[in-house]
């Protein structure tokens, strides 16, 4: 790390202690600069509004917005609105800690919605400790994001969760014993790849190829070569829906077979957009589809398209999930930071449009995942299951 990324760590690190023990008692002492004062409660929200990931961060920060209008338009709490300010992390760990930083410190928030990806939350997440500011994270999955303290929970479970359910789906459902993995070389990528490649092991079955592969590539030529070669009868892909979309499309133009597996990053229309009839017959591990008949389910999809003029997809549940948690807490707790946080780990059995959601003693979400598969063009659910 260079020297002016450790000065800046450092001075962002700093400046959240100093504010949460002087705003409001280091989280323990009414709602004096907490964001609690006046005639509205303000929840932060950070995630990718610009760069690459703008898509998702905009459906995030749009679920937790919309949750937040539902809150307001029942009632609110205790004659107050609730108010969402939401932060741009470009994607970027070291936006991130900006983002954070002036959420707690000019913004004072209560509590936080974490819409960012696993290296971004893997770096607030010491910082909102510290600060003693609760944090909901909705679709992070590196499991250091909950280490070390009460202020973090998260609403998705973690990459090896993922992991190691499409391994006994793969092995145990579809009776597959040679794979191939391509993953996409950052947090999200290694941590499901490292479950999956244990419980294969286990389960009997073989990796016959791995590579790693950089967000943004467009040409896997050169690795799909290699996995024709090994002749998997499965391809693993653990990535985002841009890059998936492109190694379904090239894999079967270079004539390879094998069953399509995926993660929760294929879950968007724009991986069945870009990847065309080359997508028909993938399986993915996911925690939300808009056919779930539960009436939570479908009234959020209902209100979605009435608001935004689409379906939601998994990262949209999600956040709507991450920021209702807090909400639910806020009637009980009221606007304190360490009440609120204590009311969020108590969560339990919570109807989430992701399933019913309770917090284990690790901070980790308890609920099931969801197998979908792509049939004539469009997402249809398989199974869930629970992991743990």
């Amino acid at each position: 790390m260079k020297k002016g990324s450790l000065l800046l760590t450092g001075l962002v690190s700093l400046a959240l202690i100093v504010s949460a023990c002087g705003g409001n008692g280091s989280g323990s002492g009414g709602t004096g600069g907490s964001g609690g004062g006046g005639d509205t409660i303000k929840i932060g929200w950070f995630g990718p509004l610009t760069g690459p990931t703008a898509t998702d961060g905009t459906h995030s920060r749009d679920a937790a917005l919309l949750a937040v209008d539902q809150f307001n338009a029942a009632g609110g709490i205790d004659g107050k609105k609730v108010e969402l300010v939401a932060e741009d992390d470009q994607g970027k760990p070291e936006e991130a800690l900006k983002a954070v930083q002036k959420l707690i410190n000019s913004n004072k928030v209560v509590a936080i919605v974490g819409g960012a990806y696993s290296g971004p939350s893997k770096t607030v997440a010491p910082k909102v400790q510290e600060a003693k500011v609760p944090m909901t994270v909705a679709y992070a999955v590196h499991p250091e994001i909950t280490k070390g303290g009460d202020y973090v929970n998260r609403i998705i479970y973690t990459g090896p969760i993922q992991g190691k359910a499409m391994a006994d789906y793969a092995v145990n459902d579809l009776g597959k014993k040679k794979f191939a993995v391509l993953y996409v070389d950052i947090d999200y990528g290694k941590s499901i790849f490292g479950a999956f490649k244990e419980e294969v092991g286990k389960l009997g079955a073989n990796i016959v190829i791995d590579r790693p592969f950089k967000m943004g590539d467009k040409d896997f030529s050169s690795l799909l070569t290699a996995v024709k070669a090994a002749n998997p009868d499965a391809l693993y892909i653990v990535g985002y829906y841009n890059e998936a979309a492109a190694i379904v499309k090239q894999a079967r133009e270079a004539g390879i077979t094998a069953q399509l597996l995926g993660v929760d990053g294929f879950d968007s229309p724009k991986y069945l957009e870009l990847g065309k009839e080359n997508t028909e017959g993938s399986v993915f591990t996911t925690s939300f589809y808009t056919a779930d008949q539960r009436e939570v389910v479908q009234k959020f999809v209902k209100a979605w398209k009435e608001k935004y003029q689409g379906e939601p997809d998994m990262l949209s549940s999600q956040s709507y999930d991450a920021a209702m948690v807090i909400l639910e807490a806020l009637k009980k707790a009221g606007p304190d930071r360490e009440k609120l946080a204590k009311a969020i780990n108590e969560t339990k059995d919570f109807e989430g449009t992701s399933g019913k959601i309770t917090f284990g003693p690790d901070h980790e979400v308890i609920k099931p995942v969801i197998f979908m598969t792509v049939k004539d063009g469009t997402f249809q659910f398989v199974k869930s299951k629970v992991y743990d």
